[in-house]
């Protein structure tokens, strides 16, 4: 099997990247506690609490919901500051193949650690640290097929 791939690395894919991160991780678990924890506090003294206090716990909410997600964005478009990058990924029982900027980096297999999936992208994480995101909008019907075939070959490595 052979599975190729041009495309052009976005801000939002590594947003999505980070937030899914972010949210799969304790870290999740103590954002989503203190959504759930603000909006119950809210909700149960809104009415006897001083301006200063809704403030305070509206403060506390959006901290989780509007402000963390937007430094996460900032991250990620600090990333990409010097452009968004064309990759092409060709994945082949060899391994897999690299093209950015026209350079070319062979990967063997043993080299990939593992596959990610989530609801709107693919991660393919490699030994060294780096890793590369495929959208749906890229892997189209693909999808399945070469997570599929990445697991199976890193099972055989």
């Amino acid at each position: 099997m052979h599975y190729s791939y041009k495309y052009r690395v976005k801000i939002s894919d590594l947003w999505q990247a980070s937030m899914y991160y972010a949210y799969s991780s304790y870290m999740g678990v103590v954002n989503v506690v203190c959504i759930v924890a603000s909006i119950v506090l809210i909700i149960s003294r809104w009415k006897g609490s001083s301006d200063i206090f809704r403030t305070v716990m509206v403060l506390f909410l959006l901290l989780f919901t509007v402000i963390q997600p937007f430094v996460i964005y900032m991250k990620a478009a600090t990333s990409l500051k010097s452009g968004c990058p064309e990759l092409e990924l060709a994945f082949s029982r060899a391994g897999v193949t690299i093209i950015s900027d026209g350079r070319k980096q062979d990967v063997g297999w043993k080299s990939v650690l593992r596959i990610v999936k989530k609801p709107t992208i693919l991660i393919v994480y490699l030994t060294d640290g780096s890793g590369y995101i495929l959208r749906n909008s890229v892997l189209k019907e693909t999808r399945g097929g070469l997570y599929d075939f990445v697991n199976k070959m890193i099972a055989e490595r």
